[in-house]
């Protein structure tokens, strides 16, 4: 009996000595998918790429347009990472949100990154839905597009950055006539003129006047009979195109610059503080495939990535990738609570008015 307990001793002396100490405790459990998105050791990118082999794919639930900003990221990281497929699911914010809800009410855990701008990423904390997570490129984002969480690692990194502000058609209007402030806005020659969208976007253009002007003057805004249609912000922006208004004071910088390179006869100049979508790319609390989830994060937040961004018409957040827009911004509502009562406010006197 001694001797057999002689050549185990033996044998586990043996293995320590010819194997790696990760082998002989190979059996050792798994990180979380917590553990694994705070971890910061100095062997995290041999993890996270052996891990993502396995793992094999990621779903990306995204609100960004797909040709113009999402896919050529996409494709760029699937270079980096031939073995992940990126499956991508891409909706507006007010059936990105919602679904992914749901999901989680039903315990039905197929997202692994979210990318929502302010007003859904904020939806997602509150619910607990977003886990934190730590990037190595996290540092080279701008402190405005980070959202820290506590006791460590953040919810959200911003990736690119739009601003809504005067879209115009230069067939119909020039520069030198347009407003150049949101008082300008007031001047009677502009009265059922403009256009806004009844979506998110308009919602946050009048939120960003309550907050920086104040009610009395978003009532006198209001009695310039703008015209709410119940679409996109890129859709405002083609009826712009197509004749249909002169300018929209809630068009995208984004979407006029890829409009403007395909030759339609369309520019843009910002009204102070400007109302901007923040992108912000995000790790879901119960991801499936936390491994190939993490490198896409890692790439989404590098210079080459804010450098694809800008090439399509977008700010980046990157503090390497130069930007010539540096209008004063304005981010949108702080909680879910205070957007609520812009939409509620939004309906009463921009739309149910009418």
């Amino acid at each position: 009996m001694r001797e057999k307990g002689h050549i185990i001793v033996a044998v586990l002396v043996a293995l320590f000595l010819v194997f790696p100490k990760s082998v002989v405790f190979a059996a050792e459990k798994q990180m979380t998918v917590a553990e694994l998105a705070l971890y910061k050791g100095a062997d995290r990118q041999k993890i996270l790429e052996e891990g993502a082999r396995k793992e094999g794919k990621l779903t990306f639930y995204t609100t960004g347009i797909l040709k113009q900003a999402v896919r050529p990221v996409v494709d760029s990281f699937n270079k980096k990472y031939p073995y992940i497929k990126v499956e991508i699911w891409r909706a507006g914010t007010g059936k990105l949100v919602p679904r992914v809800l749901e999901e989680y009410k039903s315990r039905k855990h197929d997202v692994d990154v979210i990318e929502l701008t302010r007003a859904g990423s904020i939806i997602m904390i509150e619910k607990n839905i977003i886990q934190p997570f730590y990037s190595p490129n996290q540092s080279s984002i701008e402190e405005y597009a980070i959202k820290k969480a506590p006791g460590g690692g953040v919810f959200t990194a911003g990736h690119y950055q739009s601003g809504a502000g005067v879209g115009y058609n230069t067939k119909l209007i020039t520069k030198e006539e347009l407003p150049k402030s949101y008082h300008d806005l007031l001047d009677p020659k502009w009265k059922s003129k403009m256009a806004i969208p009844g979506s998110s976007t308009g919602i946050n253009w009048m939120g960003c006047i309550l907050v920086h002007f104040g009610e009395s003057f978003l009532n006198q805004l209001v009695k310039q009979d703008i015209t709410v249609h119940m679409v996109s912000g890129r859709a405002i922006l083609d009826m712009v195109i197509n004749g249909e208004y002169m300018f929209s004071p809630t068009t995208f910088d984004s979407h006029v610059n890829k409009s403007k390179k395909e030759g339609a006869p369309i520019d843009w100049i910002p009204l102070e503080p400007v109302s901007c979508n923040l992108g912000q790319v995000m790790l879901a609390k119960n991801s499936p495939h936390p491994h190939a989830s993490l490198l896409f994060i890692d790439f989404d937040l590098t210079k080459e990535s804010g450098e694809i961004y800008k090439a399509v018409g977008y700010n980046s957040p990157h503090k390497d990738v130069h930007s010539p827009r540096t209008y004063k911004k304005f981010f949108g509502s702080e909680s879910t609570e205070q957007f609520v009562e812009w939409k509620k406010l939004f309906s009463k006197i921009l739309v149910k008015s009418k």
